[in-house]
């Protein structure tokens, strides 16, 4: 049974417009659950234990979100009489909705599902789940943020991007260090979200070409582990190169496209007087660039002819070129021609 891409368009879109365009909890969270009803089809449609065993996984943490934000949703409508996203001034379902919004975020500690599920999922709906499925919870987080502490988000943020890091350290599993990055990406995000929205959107932008372009380069060439990532180069150095591109980009180093958004948010956290916030995002970033130079160090340091411990397989014939995936790297490497029109379009 095939993927039917029309039919899951057709359902997320309009899940999408409804988050643009309401402000209301009750159709926000019919939004959701439409949002993880195609999800979960998408991964249960490879009839693998291991992807079966990912669809329970994301479907009893998605129940457990959901069930937060109807409740909270309720409460708020007996002490308000407002089912408004923007009114919800109780503390109680404030933070029940908060709560609720980090689990679909993969924020900690909320954490643990991301990595797991993630391992067994086909590539395309990994490429959905790191990135379409995050713009719901975003746009709510961001209705919300004014009436949340902002100290709360903060703390969120700066333990999402320091475990993560922490986590990915001494992890093998390529994937599982894909949705570690995904939480150190969701982290600087929202830590950002109360002040410059424009920023979350900008960084939401970049890492969502970016780590869809090195999810399709580690679909072509069929790497699972670190150990893998040696023999990339022998069996498509193209691809090999819009990888290495991507993950470095991801890692936020100059002069790719990555750096811009981090560097405008401590500037940002800077001007509102949250350095110490932005001191500790930037010490956590260093775990994380860690794992990311250690997957550079793999594939680039370690190919022929240099000797390798594994079976390397050779090339049999010229592989055939991947539009989106070059598109994507491409555009995830660019180098920072455009940053001056980048900051003016977030003021």
């Amino acid at each position: 049974m095939s993927l039917s891409l029309p039919l899951i368009l057709t359902t997320m879109t309009p899940a999408t417009l409804i988050f643009l365009l309401s402000s209301h909890l009750a159709l926000m969270w019919i939004a959701l659950e439409l949002n993880t009803l195609t999800i979960l089809y998408m991964i249960a449609n490879k009839s693998h234990p291991r992807a079966i065993e990912a669809t329970i996984k994301y479907f009893l943490t998605q129940a457990l979100a959901s069930t937060l934000i109807i409740l909270s949703g309720a409460i708020n409508y007996e002490t308000t009489g407002s089912w408004e996203i923007t009114e919800m001034t109780n503390p109680t379902p404030l933070t029940m909705l908060t709560l609720a919004l980090s689990i679909k975020l993969g924020l900690v500690p909320f954490h643990f599902w991301v990595p797991e599920v993630l391992q067994g999922m086909p590539t395309l709906p990994a490429i959905f789940l790191l990135t379409w499925q995050k713009v719901g919870p975003l746009i709510m987080f961001f209705l919300i943020s004014p009436l949340v502490n902002h100290n709360l988000i903060s703390t969120m943020a700066i333990l999402s991007s320091t475990i993560a890091g922490w986590l990915a350290l001494n992890q093998t599993q390529v994937r599982k260090l894909m949705a570690m990055s995904s939480i150190a990406q969701m982290a600087w995000m929202i830590v950002i979200i109360k002040y410059a929205p424009s920023l979350t959107v900008l960084s939401f932008y970049v890492y969502s070409m970016t780590v869809s372009a090195a999810l399709l380069a580690l679909n072509k060439l069929s790497v699972t582990t670190m150990k893998s990532l040696t023999t990339s180069f022998s069996k498509n150095p193209i691809a090999t190169l819009l990888l290495m591109a991507s993950i470095l980009s991801l890692s936020g180093l100059p002069p790719l496209a990555g750096f811009t958004p981090k560097w405008l948010m401590i500037n940002q956290l800077i001007a509102e007087k949250a350095t110490w916030t932005a001191l500790l995002m930037l010490a956590s970033s260093l775990l994380t660039l860690f794992f990311y130079l250690r997957m550079w160090y793999y594939t680039i340091s370690t190919m022929p002819p240099n000797t390798s411990n594994m079976s390397r397989p050779w090339r049999k014939s010229t592989p055939k070129s991947n539009l989106t995936a070059n598109t994507l790297a491409t555009a995830a490497s660019t180098l920072l021609l455009c940053t001056t029109l980048m900051k003016a379009a977030t003021k």
